[in-house]
């Protein structure tokens, strides 16, 4: 019997903890930080979910058990159904203008021009600038009487404009800001999703004859798919809960018509203490939410297995008559 061994033939201790080193290692690393997601974000998650079959006013007062009424309120009440129309629509309308503006600046910053680093740190910039410091410098633009864009429209013999009270004006400028900060970020991954698309292909395609444009339509596109997944559902994911520039350009008015669904869980639950709506609210906006990405997710799944073409083994016989298949790349 070997001195590893136990009495009954079984591996010793130290034997077993070696075959499990790693998973040892991966739970002493992995725990502590499940630990801390737990407590930080994945209890008060779950809390917030909790509270949208309640009534409660705040720690003075008992919560109190009403199933599902505040989801039913929620669908019957024209305050959160709208706001939630508006988020749908607000932050459909900002993931399409940022991609398109992503794609044109990562097209631009993808070609070889001098001092590109310093370009794309430009772009980058109001990503990782606070949302208060860029929101103040906007309504430093947007002030009625000495506000820039004003003193332009007096030097111009024009009406100076009272954004806060113009409903089109305050959605124009809610949806100016949030392309203006998230164009940055998608440029980047736009650019390295550029730049990953293999070489060979262009020169493939030069040699059949193909343009810019047809490069760009039958090499670049097709290319970049998995990345434009990654980068819709992460967009949208973030515009559909637009809520720092609603609070700091327009406060939700005039009237609550620039009101957004996350707004309104934050005037729920801060400012009316009506916490049972803002935990109901919270709920139906994370099932929209995720229920968005799934069928996003599927259609482009199906959609890349519509223009994948598969390829059929080939056998080539040799010169001296050994056979070749073709590989997955059409290689032989």
């Amino acid at each position: 019997m070997e001195k590893t061994a136990g009495r009954e033939g079984r591996p010793s201790f130290n034997r077993r903890m070696g075959r499990h080193k790693d998973a040892w290692i991966a739970a002493v690393i992995l725990v502590p930080m499940f630990l801390f997601w737990l407590v930080v974000s994945g209890f008060p998650t779950l809390f917030g979910f909790a509270l949208g079959f309640f009534e409660w006013i705040g720690l003075a007062d008992t919560p109190n058990f009403i199933w599902f009424d505040n989801f039913i309120d929620f669908f019957k009440n024209p305050v959160y159904t709208d706001a939630l129309w508006r988020s749908i629509w607000l932050g459909g309308l900002v993931t399409f203008i940022t991609l398109a503006a992503g794609f044109g600046a990562a097209l631009l910053m993808n070609m070889p021009l001098f001092g590109k680093g310093f370009y794309r740190s430009i772009w980058y910039i109001p990503a990782v600038t606070a949302t208060v410091a860029t929101t103040q410098v906007f309504n430093i633009f947007l002030d009625t009487n000495n506000g820039v864009i004003n003193n332009i429209l007096k030097a111009m013999g024009k009406e100076p404009i009272v954004w806060q009270y113009s409903v089109g004006w305050g959605i124009f400028w809610i949806v100016v800001y949030s392309v203006w900060k998230g164009v940055g970020g998608a440029a980047l991954i736009w650019l390295a999703g550029l730049q990953s698309v293999d070489v060979s292909l262009y020169e493939a395609a030069e040699i059949d004859g193909a343009g810019r444009l047809n490069k760009l339509r039958y090499v670049t596109l097709p290319g970049l798919k998995p990345i434009a997944t990654y980068i819709v559902i992460t967009s949208l994911i973030g515009a559909i809960q637009i809520y720092e520039q609603v609070l700091f350009i327009t406060n939700g008015g005039p009237y609550g018509q620039t009101e957004v669904l996350v707004f309104r869980i934050y005037r729920d639950g801060f400012w009316d203490f009506n916490l049972g709506m803002a935990g109901a609210s919270s709920l139906i906006m994370a099932l929209i939410v995720m229920v968005a990405t799934v069928l996003y997710y599927n259609w482009s799944t199906k959609s890349d297995k519509r223009t994948t073409i598969p390829i059929k083994p080939v056998i080539r016989k040799g010169k001296r008559g050994e056979s070749h298949v073709r590989n997955a790349k059409g290689e032989f």
